[in-house]
């Protein structure tokens, strides 16, 4: 039973990581749109494209391992209520593998992310380096 309890907490923990990860993949959409000139330069055009389309696919597979995870909650949850059908050791094997499916997940959205991250701070660089050039 106590198995159950700490399923539980880890599934907890992963929806509210996936549900952060929500927060910042707008996050990132918005700060793609504000820079949307500057990626549209014939330089950054085919990667920047790449890299939008990359975070659409995180933001699918995440909306999918979120129902995932809450699916899986459901069954832990019924299965602490009814004591009598021992499914912990199935619930644990499909633990497992959500596990192995948030964390690939994790690593791909984190490269994605560091990648998004490095065209914005370049631009910003470049705009920082035109304005001292305008200044003198």
């Amino acid at each position: 039973m106590n198995t159950l309890y700490k399923l539980h907490d880890s599934s907890i923990t992963w929806i509210s990581e996936l549900e952060f990860m929500k927060d910042e993949e707008v996050f990132m959409e918005q700060l793609l749109s504000t820079h949307f000139l500057d990626l549209s330069t014939e330089k950054l055009y085919e990667s920047t494209r790449k890299l939008i389309r990359k975070l659409k696919e995180v933001e699918l597979l995440g909306e999918e391992l979120i129902e995932k995870v809450r699916s899986h909650n459901e069954k832990i949850a019924s299965a602490i209520e009814n004591v009598k059908q021992n499914r912990e050791r199935d619930l644990v094997k499909d633990h497992m593998h959500i596990g192995k499916d948030f964390e690939n997940l994790i690593l791909k959205y984190r490269y994605v992310k560091k990648k998004i991250f490095a065209v914005i701070k370049e631009i910003m660089i470049h705009h920082k380096q035109k304005l001292l050039l305008n200044k003198t």
